[in-house]
Order: structure tokens, then sequence, then C-alpha cells
């Protein structure tokens, strides 16, 4: 346990504004990947020259300091009302909160959809391009700390003390490297194994409606993540440890519905006999 502590506070000293580790990115996209229908898997295998989504699962982000993808840097967080409706990208853009002007997650997601769902007018590049921005927007979409509650303070401000340093651990790391993997050291397809277990009833009922349901859907849930981690918490390891096994059976099902639900608008997008995704 304490070398755990040792290893957060390595990594927060290089961490950046982002959750979700490129490891969990990959277990949702490989979640996705086993539930995409023949159809969809093929011509996405096609538009990707042979690889799968996993191995873009964390591409935006590796790619939004070029000229060619600066863009996207906006599309990563959602910014959401009291009554847990996302923020259209004309609001967010007056609004005074910090970081709701650059929440357009939601909007970004959106274009890439419309985008694909014309593509004959796109080129080949294009196509895999907006396929990599739907695996990673999608997988942002359903990690708490990329929403910004507008009446409430904002995720980044909510820190905790660990016992024995001096250091705080940050909302978005704990999500970032403790809220699974301090409980479960899955391998990519692990998380297929664990996670991807949900009969065809309960599957429907994770993807009923449109994508925007889905993310009001996911900041009432958040919200009262949220609300669970008292900012300025100090732990010893015996506190941490019963604290952070409430969470991981909520963030392990955060993962797997992110990971039918991407494979659910992937399957529509690329499968003409798959049910409809609508965005709004």
């Amino acid at each position: 346990m304490k070398q755990f502590f040792a290893i957060i506070i390595t990594l927060l000293v290089a961490h950046n504004a982002s959750a979700w580790s490129g490891a969990i990115h990959s277990g949702i996209a490989a979640i996705a990947d086993a539930n995409l229908t023949a159809d969809a898997k093929s011509a996405i295998d096609e538009a990707l020259e042979g690889h799968s989504i996993i191995y873009y699962a964390h591409w935006m982000d590796d790619v939004a300091d070029s000229e060619t993808h600066k863009h996207t840097k906006s599309w990563h967080n959602v910014a959401i009302t009291p009554k847990n409706v996302p923020l259209s990208a004309k609001k967010a853009a007056k609004s005074k909160v910090k970081g709701a002007s650059n929440a357009l997650a939601l909007e970004g997601l959106v274009t890439a959809i419309n985008a694909l769902t014309n593509r004959s007018a796109l080129t080949t590049q294009q196509v895999a391009d907006n396929i990599r921005y739907i695996v990673s927007i999608v997988c942002d979409l359903h990690c708490p700390p990329h929403y910004i509650f507008t009446d409430t303070p904002a995720w980044s401000d909510v820190t905790y003390t660990l016992a024995g340093n001096k250091h705080t651990l940050k909302y978005s790391a704990f999500w970032e490297y403790s809220a699974i993997r301090h409980t479960f050291i899955w391998k990519t397809q692990e998380f297929v194994h664990q996670l991807s277990r949900k009969s065809p009833e309960q599957v429907a009922a994770l993807t009923a409606g449109s994508i925007t349901d889905w993310v009001s859907r996911n900041a009432e849930q958040y919200r009262v993540v949220l609300g669970m981690m008292e900012s300025g918490a100090h732990f010893n390891e015996r506190t941490f440890r019963l604290w952070n096994n409430k969470i991981y059976p909520i963030s392990t099902e955060i993962v797997a519905t992110a990971g039918y639900r991407l494979a659910a608008i992937l399957n529509s997008l690329f499968d003409e006999k798959a049910p409809r995704v609508k965005t709004k």
C-alpha cells in the first residue's frame, strides 16, 4: 500500500488535466470491439487499415497539439446545468464557470457522428480520423472528472491528503490512477472478460435513448459520485482502501457502460441492420 502511495505521487508530478488513463481507454475500446457486429467490425478495420479501435483508444490526446487536430482540444469535457442537462456550445461559450467555455465534448462527438453519417463525401483519412474521435470522446464522456457542473466547485478543486506525505491526490488523478487500477490491474482483454457480461436486455437499457440522454443520465450519477468525495479529506492506508472499495463497483460499471455505448454508436454508423443511435 505504501508503494502504491509512492507511485501515485510520482505520477501526479507529470499529471495533466485529462482523466481515464490510456489503459482504461483501451479497456473501454476492447469492450466496444467485442460488441461490434461483424459488418461494423469489418468496415472499421478496413477504415483503420487493419487496426482495431483499441489501437487508437487514446489517440486524440496524443495528437491534440498537432496542427491538423488542434480543434479537438475542447472535445474532452462537457458542461452540465443544475438540472443535469448539457450546456449547448453557445451557452458554454458565455459561461463564467471554470472550464465550461471549452467543454465541447458532446459537440465534438456529434460533429464526428454527422461526418460519418455522410462519409461518402469524406476522404479515407477523414473517415479514420472521425472513428478515432468517436472512440476517444465516448471514453471521456464516461469519466466523472470530465463533467463540469456549473452549480458546484470544479472537479479540479477537489483534493485529498494521503497519509505520510505533503502532497494531495486530486479528483482527476484519483480517476486516472486509482478508481479501477488500485483494485484491478487488468490488461486490455481482461476488461472484456470481466465487464462485458451484460444480457441483451441490460445492454438495451444502457443504450436506450439518445446520446444527449446518456450524458444527462451520466451527469446525474456522477453528481452523486462527486458528493461521495469530500474535498480536503485525510486518508491513512486503511481508510483509503475502505473508501476506495465504495468507488470501484461504480467505476467498473461506468467502464462497461462506455464500452457498450461506444459499440452501439459504431454499429449504428457501420451496420445498416443495427439499431440507430440518435444524438438528441
